[in-house]
């Protein structure tokens, strides 16, 4: 019996440990079951934050900081996807940027810059957006476009939507735009290099205040490749003389002397012969190349003055191009006057052509710069007078010596009437306020002969010579003598015209 009851008592306990097991079990699958689901919650729960941390990401990574719209790396991805899904889609790449940025900053300062990109970039989300184009802020200052299916009309009409609404950000000063269009033939080639292909056709761009866009071909390649050429190779031809100064005589109009000649540059280009400024200055002046260039002139200038004089030559004055590039500060002029020292050469012996259109598009900086210069002694000549229709207050408002008639003006004037009249009154303004008056371009008698009748004094063409060389310069310059023609007629000044009409009240009074 006693072991009956052990037996059960044991049985008992072998139950009770096992429900005891049990439970145990039970309650720690429970607390795994938990544990798991809140860790599946916080899974997800850091799955959904990395997700909305990924797409900041991805947002900060694809937009441009300043104008919040997408930017270069954005403008890729969205035109590969285009590229893959729709290979024979045909599209059009535009690129373009504020061309007059620098000056913008320089005037009113770099915040006002930004803004101005600011406002471009808005501009062309809110036609990007309408017309579901692709669009963005690639970098800096250059924006980009893709469209698709659209003629080369369209686009144009596009540049000129967004030209006049860029525009418009200021009354108080321009907003000028400079357009790049590719025309995207081949899908695989690189973004990057679609947009080198819109910057190339960019930089063509002129004058964008007439046309601000251009169309990339492969022409313009062949130019840029041959311009990269020639400007690697432009140190090496100052170091070797290459560049050349010729000499074109200046004649006095009333003793048909030659009174001073305008320094030209030529270039020695292996290959092709004496090249013609026409053929590389527009390249050194958008490189700054020109700079040097301009140094290197000045040099030459003077080593040949110093070189009549030590010769026992009477020397003759030589008028000197100054680059527009120039006037944005006065550094130029310590080298000009070391130039003078070193060489011991007479300011007077000098004549400064400043292009007209460096002044009369620049403001107080180039007053002070045009200022200094006649305070160092040098005499100043307006280059170019009347190709950009120059505003009179010039001959008043700078210390200028002297004027150069534009031959397009002379050419412009000389066939009719009325146009004989504005170089009548313009030569009978400029010698009122006590200037010399040139005129280029002459190229025939009787634009001499007439020239001489309204009151020029000094003409320079191809009727009296071409630009020559020095050694030709110098025979011309010994040989030519006075001409027996002169001019018959000397119009008027304003101080002749008030005592003409003086005597003409006197008489009238009289009868």
């Amino acid at each position: 019996m006693f072991i009956a009851v052990m037996i059960v008592i044991a049985l008992l306990c072998v139950i009770g440990f096992l429900i005891y097991r049990l439970d145990l079990y039970r309650s720690y699958n429970n607390y795994r079951i938990d544990k798991i689901k809140k860790l599946e919650a916080d899974l997800s729960k850091e799955e959904d934050l990395n997700n909305n941390t990924l797409k900041k990401l991805n947002k900060v990574a694809y937009t441009n900081p300043i104008s919040k719209i997408g930017n270069l790396d954005f403008f890729i991805s969205e035109a590969g996807k285009l590229f893959e899904e729709e290979p024979e889609t045909d599209c059009t790449m535009i690129c373009f940027n504020i061309q007059n940025i620098g000056k913008i900053n320089k005037l009113f300062g770099p915040t006002e810059g930004d803004n101005v990109v600011i406002h471009a970039a808005h501009t062309l989300r809110d036609i990007g957006q309408r017309e579901r184009h692709i669009f963005a802020h690639i970098y800096s200052n250059l924006l980009g476009i893709i469209v698709k299916n659209r003629s080369e009309e369209y686009i144009k009409e596009q540049i000129a939507e967004l030209t006049r609404l860029i525009a418009a950000y200021n009354e108080s000063f321009k907003v000028l735009t400079s357009f790049g269009v590719y025309h995207i033939s081949d899908k695989t080639q690189p973004i990057t290099q679609m947009i080198n292909a819109c910057m190339l056709a960019q930089r063509f761009v002129k004058n964008p205040e007439k046309c601000n866009y251009v169309f990339y071909t492969e022409e313009l390649e062949a130019d840029l490749t041959q311009n990269k050429q020639m400007s690697q190779e432009m140190e090496q031809a100052l170091e070797e003389h290459k560049f050349l100064m010729y000499l074109q005589p200046m004649v006095d109009l009333k003793t048909f002397r030659i009174v001073s000649a305008e320094a030209l540059v030529r270039w020695d280009y292996p290959g092709k012969g004496i090249l013609s400024p026409y053929a590389f200055i527009p390249l050194f002046e958008s490189t700054n190349l020109v700079q040097k260039l301009d140094y290197y002139m000045w040099e030459e200038c003077l080593k040949t003055i110093r070189r009549w004089i030590d010769n026992k030559i009477a020397p003759t004055p030589i008028a000197m191009n100054i680059s527009p590039i120039h006037f944005q500060n006065t550094k130029f002029i310590e080298y000009l006057d070391e130039l003078c020292e070193h060489y011991l050469i007479d300011k007077n012996l000098l004549i400064l052509e400043l292009p007209e259109r460096g002044i009369s598009s620049g403001g107080s900086q180039t007053k002070e710069v045009i200022t200094t210069l006649k305070e160092h002694g040098y005499t100043l000549c307006i280059d170019n007078f009347g190709s950009m229709n120059s505003p009179l207050n010039l001959l008043r408002d700078y210390p200028i010596d002297r004027i150069k008639i534009d031959r397009s003006f002379l050419n412009q004037n000389s066939d009719t009437e009325e146009g004989m009249s504005i170089l009548r009154y313009l030569i009978a303004m400029a010698k009122e306020v006590g200037l010399t008056v040139i005129t280029e371009g002459v190229e025939t008698l009787e634009q001499t002969n007439l020239l001489g009748e309204i009151g020029s004094d000094i003409a320079q063409g191809y009727f009296f010579s071409k630009p020559v060389d020095l050694r030709e310069f110098d025979q011309l310059n010994h040989s030519m003598v006075q001409r027996v023609y002169q001019s018959n007629e000397y119009y008027p000044t304003f101080e002749d015209l008030e005592k003409d009409l003086d005597l003409i009240a006197f008489m009238l009074e009289q009868a």
